[in-house]
């Protein structure tokens, strides 16, 4: 792979389209940016190269969970990173972006319950936020391998801490740990007590934007956030498939019988969970108002469809 130039000037744009690129231009951007953000005085790029090809690997081939989320979720990270310009220390920024990339490292496409209720090997080892350990752990496998220490100019200080961060902010994916740590900050904030010179309060809002780069499939515009619904719901059906055929009962949310509700489901998932992280983000960071802006105008179309949906279903339960 040959030396690589700057990324095309959209790509800051909190509305990318990550679907542009395959999966290499993919790794070509990934390392770009990373570029852009940090240059490459403290870092080696064959590095850079080898760790983010060696990351996109370890990606499996899920509906979901795939590089192209992975990719995606730190293209979001950058665009919250260069829009806010200094909120975030550098070291910071490095946990943020490099914790964004590797968030879902060998996802298998199954929830957190899912490996408890099947006994996964990694739920006896993990027995809370057991797939974001993992995650983390092969961030650090990777990291172990030769050539990819990506940290290795960094003082043994420096190198300790960035670790303990992106570990960190890879834990704050766990969605289970969204609302904890909402409810925390939203109080900081109510209160009018929020520090920039509080560490506890800088982490906590370092999780609250892991969250929003996570989720940013719904602050996309309308066809990238129907199209990114399409494979949620995928991964999401596969996984309700597997319990059925287990005995068990799908939540409403994995089960293909229920596909008919699905407008009814995003409507909820945006208003519970996306909006209040989007809305705490741009009492923080104002610059991050487009997230916010674009995903209440995906909601106000998932509710508009929902209504569709419900004359459907009532129609058809209407004896003629």
């Amino acid at each position: 792979m040959d030396s690589v130039g700057s990324p095309s000037l959209d790509v800051a744009s909190y509305y990318f389209n990550i679907y542009s690129l395959d999966d290499m231009k993919k790794v070509r951007y990934a390392v770009s940016m990373f570029s852009e953000l940090f240059g490459m005085s403290r870092f080696d790029q064959d590095s850079i190269i080898r760790f983010t090809l060696t990351v996109r690997k370890n990606y499996r081939r899920v509906p979901y969970h795939n590089w192209a989320h992975g990719f995606s979720v730190a293209n979001s990270m950058f665009s919250i990173i260069k829009h806010s310009k200094t909120i975030f220390k550098p070291n910071e920024c490095l946990a943020l972006y490099i914790g964004s990339l590797c968030h879902d490292l060998d996802h298998r496409g199954k929830n957190n319950k899912f490996m408890l209720d099947t006994e996964s090997p990694l739920a006896s080892i993990y027995s809370t936020s057991t797939m974001e350990h993992h995650h983390f752990n092969q961030t650090i496998t990777i990291l172990q391998q030769e050539g990819h220490n990506i940290f290795s100019k960094l003082s043994s200080e420096e190198y300790k801490q960035v670790l303990s961060n992106i570990k960190h902010c890879i834990l704050a994916t766990d969605l289970a740990l969204f609302f904890p740590n909402k409810a925390r900050l939203a109080k900081i904030v109510e209160d009018d007590q929020f520090s920039w010179t509080n560490p506890e309060h800088r982490l906590l809002l370092e999780a609250i934007t892991m969250t929003a780069s996570d989720l940013s499939a719904s602050a996309k515009p309308w066809e990238l956030q129907v199209k990114t619904v399409k494979v949620i719901f995928e991964e999401f059906y596969e996984q309700g498939d597997q319990e059925k055929m287990a005995g068990r009962v799908p939540i409403p949310l994995m089960d293909r019988d229920k596909e008919s509700e699905l407008a009814e489901m995003q409507v909820g998932f945006i208003n519970g969970i996306c909006i209040p992280c989007y809305s705490l983000l741009y009492k923080l960071m104002p610059e991050t108002k487009p997230l916010l802006d674009q995903c209440k105008a995906n909601l106000a179309r998932w509710e508009q469809l929902n209504e569709q949906q419900k004359k459907l279903r009532e129609n058809k339960a209407t004896p003629s």
